[in-house]
C-alpha cells in the first residue's frame, strides 16, 4: 500500500508541480535561514498569456495514467492587473491503483509583483481529502497558508516571504516562460515556496532540440529542473526533471520528463488553443 501511494504521489506532482500546480507540500519546515537568489531576464517577453489553454497526457511506462490541463485569463481589479492561472489534472484509471484522483486549482498572480496574490488548490484522492489557501501579503511581505480536511478544525501556518519577486510551485513555471535566460548555458533562478519551505529553484538551458509531440513538432529548449522540488520515496528525482519549451517568445512546455526509481513519467502537449478571454 505504501508503494502504491507515493506512485500515486509521485504522478499527480509530476502531472501539476510541473504543469503549474501543487497540492503538495513537500520537504521539511524551514529550520534554518534561507538566502534568497535572483537571476531572470527583467524585460521578459511580450507574449501575453491570456487565453491560453494547454493539454497533456502522461504516461509512466507505457501506460496512460492521466490526464491534465491548464488555462488562463486576464483580470482586471481596481485598476491593477492579474493573471488567474488554472490547471486540474486526472488519473485515467488504465492501471488501477491510479483511479478515482482528481486534482485542480488556482493562482491569482499580480503583474506589478510578478508573484502570487492567492493559490487555492483542491485535492480529491479516493479517501484523501483536502484544500489549501495560500495567501501572500506582498507589502508586509507575510505567507499565510490554511489548510482543511472534511471533518478536521482548519490547520493555519504564516511564513515570512523573504523576497519578492517569489513564486509557487503552480507559478514558477510561467515565471519561468515569461522571464527566463533562454540562451543555451544560462540558469535563471528564483525563490519558490514548495507548500512548507522556500527553496531557490534553479533551471538551465541545456541545448537546442526539435521535439515531436502529439501537438506537433517544435523546435525547443531543452532545459533542467533541480530535482529538489520533486518529492521523497519512490518518485524522488536522483537526476534533474528535464523540460523541453518552444524557442519562439511563447516558450510552450511541449514536453516534461523525469527519471525516477522504477522508470519515468513524460507528459506530452497534446493540444494548445490560445484566444482571447472575455
Amino acid at each position: 500500500m505504501r508503494m502504491k501511494r507515493l506512485l500515486r504521489k509521485g504522478i499527480v506532482f509530476l502531472a501539476m508541480a510541473m504543469l503549474c500546480l501543487s497540492i503538495k507540500a513537500f520537504g521539511k519546515e524551514q529550520t534554518k535561514e534561507f538566502y534568497p537568489m535572483h537571476n531572470y531576464n527583467v524585460e521578459g517577453t511580450d507574449y501575453d498569456f491570456n487565453g491560453e489553454e494547454l493539454k497533456y497526457s502522461l504516461h509512466w511506462w507505457i501506460f496512460h495514467i492521466a490526464d491534465a490541463k491548464s488555462w488562463i485569463t486576464k483580470e482586471n481589479k481596481n485598476g491593477i492587473l492579474y493573471y488567474k492561472f488554472q490547471s486540474k489534472v486526472k488519473t485515467a484509471g488504465v492501471v488501477a491503483f491510479f483511479k478515482g484522483v482528481e486534482d485542480e486549482g488556482y493562482s491569482l498572480w499580480d503583474t506589478r509583483f510578478l508573484s502570487p496574490r492567492k493559490t487555492f488548490l483542491s485535492q480529491r484522492e479516493k479517501r484523501y481529502i483536502r484544500d489549501k489557501l495560500f495567501s501572500y501579503d506582498l507589502e508586509n511581505m507575510t505567507l499565510t497558508v490554511v489548510s482543511k480536511k472534511p471533518g478536521e478544525k482548519e490547520k493555519i501556518k504564516t511564513y515570512e516571504i523573504p523576497a519578492i519577486p517569489v513564486e509557487d510551485i503552480m507559478t514558477g513555471i510561467y515565471f519561468f516562460r515569461k522571464y527566463g535566460i533562454f540562451e543555451i548555458g544560462a540558469e535563471t533562478v528564483f525563490p519558490v515556496f514548495t507548500g512548507s519551505r522556500f527553496i531557490n529553484t534553479k533551471v538551465k538551458v541545456l541545448k537546442k532540440e526539435k521535439v515531436k509531440v502529439p501537438a506537433g513538432t517544435f523546435e525547443t529548449f531543452k532545459c533542467a529542473l533541480s530535482g529538489e522540488v520533486t518529492p521523497k520515496g519512490v518518485f524522488k528525482m536522483d537526476k534533474d526533471v528535464y523540460m523541453w519549451l518552444t524557442t519562439d517568445e511563447r516558450h510552450l512546455p511541449v514536453k516534461i520528463e523525469g527519471e525516477v526509481l522504477i522508470g519515468s513519467v513524460v507528459a506530452e502537449l497534446i493540444r494548445y488553443k490560445k484566444g482571447v478571454k472575455k
